[in-house]
């Protein structure tokens, strides 16, 4: 799917209450955590590009991660697909790993519903990419 801006996420704010539309219009069942409408970085829609390419994290010993499965625990992302069917997450570093550093707190948790989410405060909120 095309990005009409890649500065700009089309984002869904979603409260604990709310009923929410998702991607291509339809309705998940509504997270119980904090969904905001930030703003995505660049860095950020750069990063899901070669998430879908299949060249991210980077092969290069850095420490960078990125693939593994992200449980979701908190349901603060939709549990369910508008069929009613699980939706699975795997999680993703940002930018790559820095030597003498710790990673990041810049994820991007990708669902096999076809969503993707960014957070950038360590999965305290997240922003809808697609």
């Amino acid at each position: 799917m095309a990005v009409a801006s890649a500065s700009v996420a089309a984002a869904v704010l979603f409260a604990p209450t709310a009923s929410a539309i998702g991607h291509l219009g339809a309705a998940p069942v509504a997270p119980a955590g904090a969904v905001s409408s930030a703003v995505v970085p660049q860095s950020a829609w750069d990063t899901l590009s070669k998430i879908d390419a299949g060249q991210w994290p980077p092969n290069d010993g850095s420490g960078t991660r990125g693939g593994a499965a992200w449980a979701n625990r908190e349901g603060t992302l939709p549990r369910d697909d508008a069929a009613g069917n699980p939706i699975g997450y795997r999680e993703w570093d940002v930018n790559p790993k820095r030597p003498g550093q710790g990673r990041d707190a810049e994820r991007i948790v990708t669902g096999d519903d076809g969503s993707a989410w960014y957070t950038g405060d360590l999965f305290a909120t997240f922003t809808r990419m697609r």
